[in-house]
């Protein structure tokens, strides 16, 4: 929605992200040590301790001590407790996490690579937990870990300086730029139920004649798909039967299982190139590429012989599949990126980078193990079980010129504009996927769903960051952008940070924000297809664009931007030469967010349903977030490093925008966006080394109290099950055989801890065989062990 010129006046005193410098004592650190981080525009040199927001840093060793995990979005998971990921189930969000910072959408998180703007994935979230779902956000599992050197998480809202996406924060990782040191890096690793994971990954730096580098990274990992449900009961009748062959479809192998719950089956091979050119003292050139290729494989719900999708054969005489069948799917990834820029002062001081980036992610869809019932017969056997049933892509390109200038040893300007164009596509099926329903479990999408859908945007940003004395500091900053399909948006922000003694501060900011619609958000149509386990049939709900006649006829309509007002208040401390605290709270009101609306009837027919994407929902997030580092010595020679990290995050819907007099959201999904995260997490670590080649890290990870998505909450038969909280303890210990060799064994949740089942007094899953809640972030992996080796050279 374009702002009033008021609101444009009043903006312009709002300010600019705050980002920092982790430094040393400047006297004490070269030029090159100094480390920029993500938020401010400025180049006066900071520390962490100056920022006017809060501030994550976690550098690669602290990414590197766990084990078995499939990726960034793990790590990232287990150590910054504010940032949660639920398990991978349903369609495509069993490849691509959907995640979410202080409890917002996954796409309500910007995400920058070395302070550029990284592109979405191909996936609008179908299938997401209720916080999520509909978003069309950044899959970070594409960048490869050994490649980057550190991670910076600002948590507090950013969009008046990085434009769309940053309402709840940004996170920026910062590739590896040594011209010289390289390590290898070996992993195995076995979960206490068998499934094993492998990981290996190199990365070395080199130098191009005197005065260039180039720093290349590449990383291939396999994970073993995990099977943590139960026998369905329909499917044990069959087996009590004496029926031969149930389970025996799984790719898995965890037959006699009908379904797999749990991780699925996971390969990548990642790829990355960091480089520079210093032309001569006053500017450089860069460039980066990324390329990723990842398989994974999920299976679907169980159809047992006497399914709806076999009737048809049946009737025509098909004896086949008498232990029924159980379709997987396969999503194939790729992801390309390219960024390359210019970097350099001019002769008055003045900083600039002007920068091209490209990026582009393609998700491919091919079902296996399944029936369309519209093929019949040939021959009386079913005729096709495998096809390609499409896939998405999605391409940017963003165009920046950005400007930095110390007008005064208080005062600092900083200006850009950005030009940003995205394309979302959608690839047709095969022909025989798109026929009639389709297969079961994932219709074909069809030709006349597929096409490609573009949006352009221009931006306009001002920065003024200012040292109005020795303790007291404010930044500011105010954004324009006008996009092709909705029309402009204007932000701002203001932050500032107050040293009320020596080694105490307090910091407040406050800023609007917003989340434009994505083109892939505005467009996409499929076919959702699901399964009642009460009835057995198959279950579908067309998902259409908001502007199709049909429902526009319905209440749909145009989407627009997501606003948001962020409000934060802190103190930070040294409250000891050893003791460090951090406490924010913070307040994220989130208008108009988009949502998928579903199980809408389509006048004039008996079963049709659609869904679509419309701006639905007004949330509140409200939390407080704690930070505290400090050293227990036990003796001259040992003493361990502790850092505790905690969130508090609520969740409210406040408000529903209505849709022919009616709320487009059920009550029951509000309760979902409401309850099914935790609203307390921490992640306590450990770190103690023993001698000079001997340390042992150990960490907690806390999972506070929270509901199932199954049911509702105090209903009288089955109500929605309460999650009792969950710890989750890690340990490692490294041997540093050399100053080259390092050799690591770990465990990931020691104890084998699990939440809890889920039983008949519940709402349940037992029927299809899971009991444990689906979507709970505290995840049904059960532990696991790893041993790893590094070698530097």
């Amino acid at each position: 929605m374009k702002k009033t010129i008021l609101a444009a006046t009043i903006l312009l005193a709002l300010t600019t992200n705050a980002t920092v410098v982790i430094a040393a004592d400047e006297e004490d650190q070269d030029e090159e040590d100094k480390l920029l981080i993500v938020g401010s525009r400025s180049h006066k040199i900071r520390t962490i301790a100056d920022s006017p927001v809060p501030v994550d840093i976690i550098d690669a060793d602290e990414l590197n001590s766990m084990g078995n995990i499939s990726g960034l979005t793990d790590g990232l998971k287990v150590l910054v407790p504010s940032y949660t990921s639920t398990p991978a189930t349903g369609d495509g969000s069993a490849f691509i996490r959907p995640t979410s910072l202080r409890g917002t959408a996954p796409d309500q998180t910007l995400v920058l690579v070395n302070g550029k703007r990284r592109h979405r994935s191909a996936l609008v979230q179908f299938f997401a937990p209720a916080a999520g779902n509909g978003a069309h956000g950044v899959d970070i599992s594409m960048i490869p870990t050994i490649a980057v050197k550190r991670v910076e998480v600002l948590r507090d809202g950013a969009s008046s300086q990085y434009g769309s996406d940053a309402i709840a924060g940004v996170i920026n990782f910062v590739m590896k730029d040594d011209n010289d040191e390289g390590e290898i890096q070996l992993q195995y690793g076995n979960f206490y139920e068998g499934e094993e994971s492998t990981k290996f990954a190199i990365n070395k730096g080199f130098s191009a004649g005197e005065n260039a580098f180039v720093n290349l990274s590449l990383e291939y990992v396999d994970n073993e798909a995990l099977s943590r449900g139960i026998q369905r009961p329909d499917a044990q009748a069959l087996i009590d039967a004496g029926v031969e062959g149930v389970g025996a479809d799984s790719p898995f192998g965890d037959s006699p299982l009908v379904q797999t719950w749990g991780r699925p089956e996971t390969s990548a091979l990642r790829f990355f190139v960091n480089s520079g050119l210093e032309i001569d003292e006053n500017k450089k050139l860069y460039a980066r590429l990324g390329y990723a290729d990842t398989e994974g494989r999920y299976r679907f719900f169980y159809r047992s012989p006497g399914h709806s999708s076999l009737a048809e054969h049946r009737a025509n005489g098909f004896t086949g599949l008498q232990a029924g069948f159980t379709p997987f799917l396969d999503g194939d990834q790729t992801d390309l990126s390219l960024s390359t820029g210019l970097e350099g002062t001019f002769s008055d001081g003045t900083w600039y980078d002007f920068s091209f980036g490209y990026g582009k992610n393609e998700l491919d869809y091919f079902l296996n193990n399944t029936v369309n019932p519209q093929l019949g017969l040939v021959g009386g056997q079913i005729p096709q079980m495998d096809f390609d049933v499409g896939g998405y892509e999605q391409e940017e390109i963003t165009l920046n010129a950005d400007f930095s200038k110390l007008i005064s040893n208080s005062l600092n300007l900083a200006f850009g504009v950005e030009y940003h164009d995205e394309t979302y596509t959608v690839v047709a099926g095969e022909a025989t996927a798109q026929l009639g329903s389709g297969p079961s479990g994932f219709a074909g999408i069809l030709n006349s769903n597929s096409g490609d859908f573009s949006r352009d945007n221009f931006a306009a940003y001002l920065d003024l960051e200012h040292d109005i004395s020795d303790d007291f500091m404010l930044q500011y900053a105010v954004r324009y952008e006008d996009f092709s399909d909705f029309g402009g948006t204007l932000n701002g922000k203001i932050a500032g940070r107050y040293n009320i003694s020596y080694g105490t501060a307090l910091r407040a900011a406050i800023s609007t924000g917003f989340h434009a619609p994505t083109p892939g958000q505005a467009n996409v149509s499929t076919t959702i297809t699901t399964f009642d386990g009460a009835s057995g049939a198959q279950v579908e709900e067309r998902l259409i664009s908001p502007t199709d006649p049909v429902a526009l006829s319905l209440g749909g309509k145009e989407l627009k931007e997501e606003e948001s007002l962020n409000l934060s208040f802190g103190v930070t401390s040294n409250l000891t030469e050893q003791t460090t605290l951090t406490v924010d709270i913070y307040k994220i009101e989130v208008d108009d967010r988009i949502y998928r609306v579903g199980d809408i009837a389509v006048p004039g027919t008996v079963s049709d349903t659609i869904s679509f994407y419309t701006n639905a929902l007004d949330v509140e997030h409200t939390g407080l977030d704690l930070v505290l580092t400090s050293s227990l010595d036990w003796s001259d020679s040992i003493s361990t490093d502790v850092s505790l990290a905690y969130s508090h995050n609520e969740i409210e819907v406040v408000s529903q925008k209505l849709i022919n007099g009616t709320n487009p959201v059920s009550d029951s999904t509000v309760e979902d966006i409401e309850n099914n995260y935790p609203e307390d997490r921490w992640v306590l670590t450990t770190k103690t080394p023993f001698r000079d080649d001997l340390s042992l890290m150990v960490r907690a990870n806390f999972y506070g109290e929270h509901f199932d998505e199954r049911g509702t909450i105090n209903a009288e038969v089955q109500p929605s099950a309460e999650i009792s909280s969950v710890i989750y303890v890690d340990a490692e210990l490294s041997y540093h055989v050399s100053d080259n060799l390092t050799l690591k064994a770990g465990v990931a949740n020691l104890f084998d801890e699990f939440p809890d089942e889920i039983g008949e007094e519940n709402a349940n899953r037992l029927s299809v065989g899971l009991q444990f809640p689906r979507r709970t972030v505290a995840n049904y992996e059960g532990g696991s062990w790893y041993v790893a080796a590094t070698y530097r050279f």
